[in-house]
């Protein structure tokens, strides 16, 4: 690979991450489990996408595809991802009357997963989007890709990440801080793939300043995370017939909330 055409280092990866999708997606033991991969590699590409601004490359239909496909997942793997968020305050606090409560989340997840397997099979449908876009992907001129062009978009995503942390520090709003919680995970996707492009030479970050950046990111990352998987999972125990254990859990759910700053 020349020192200015990292293209198709950039196109291996988007590849590797469209395979890592078409493996997760079959009908496979734990189906919770392949959704949660398939879901972390399309946020993968996509983030990869959104560092090939370069008028170009014609890349809004794949994204655009990529980001239903996620939107699709997404609320089965919610639902898997309140089980488990109770199951975690469960492991720590279990002198709370989580029985009735974890029950009733997990069928739910069942009910939700079925439903959609209902509607796609296996999950076919949705292959073939994967395999739709893998084409494409092909036709784009890799070797026009420079560096630089990968250093600007890199610049503009942290600066819109910034913007949104500012945005959620200043407004009591959980969209806000959603938007917040995207934006810094994209950007940590983002420094992890221009790393491996070697985009960041001459970019003024030695290695050690990026890679605490990283660990930076993946810390506001996870709090974020936290937030948002406890303010789910409030937001359905509220709406849950009474029981003698609901009310103890609610009051444990609202300190992890308090805590967390949500």
């Amino acid at each position: 690979m020349s020192a200015d055409a990292p293209g198709l280092a950039a196109r291996d990866l988007l590849v590797k991450d469209a395979r890592a999708i078409l493996d997760a997606l079959p009908e496979a033991n734990d189906q919770n489990e392949a959704i949660h991969v398939a879901r972390k590699a399309i946020r993968r590409m996509r983030a990869m996408l959104g560092l090939l601004t370069d008028d170009i490359f014609d890349l809004e239909r794949e994204d655009r595809a990529l980001r239903q496909l996620g939107k699709g997942l997404s609320g089965m793997r919610d639902a898997h991802v309140v089980v488990e968020t109770a199951n975690r305050l469960q492991a720590a606090h279990p002198e709370l009357g989580w029985a009735p409560i974890i029950e009733a989340l997990e069928l739910r997840r069942t009910r939700i997963l079925q439903r959609s397997l209902a509607v796609d099979p296996g999950f076919l449908r949705r292959r073939r989007v994967v395999e739709q876009v893998l084409r494409r992907l092909e036709d784009q001129p890799w070797h026009s890709l420079r560096r630089r062009s990968i250093r600007t978009a890199l610049e503009a995503s942290e600066r819109r990440a910034a913007k949104a942390g500012k945005r959620a520090a200043r407004e009591d709003d959980p969209e806000a801080v959603h938007r917040w919680r995207r934006r810094v995970r994209r950007l940590r996707m983002q420094l992890d793939a221009a790393q491996v492009l070697d985009a960041l030479q001459g970019h003024g970050d030695a290695h050690g300043a990026v890679v605490r950046k990283g660990k930076e990111l993946h810390r506001i990352s996870d709090r974020l995370g936290w937030s948002q998987d406890v303010r789910l999972l409030r937001n359905l125990v509220r709406n849950m017939p009474w029981n003698e254990g609901k009310g103890r859990v609610m009051g444990l759910v609202e300190e992890q909330l308090a805590e967390a700053g949500g």
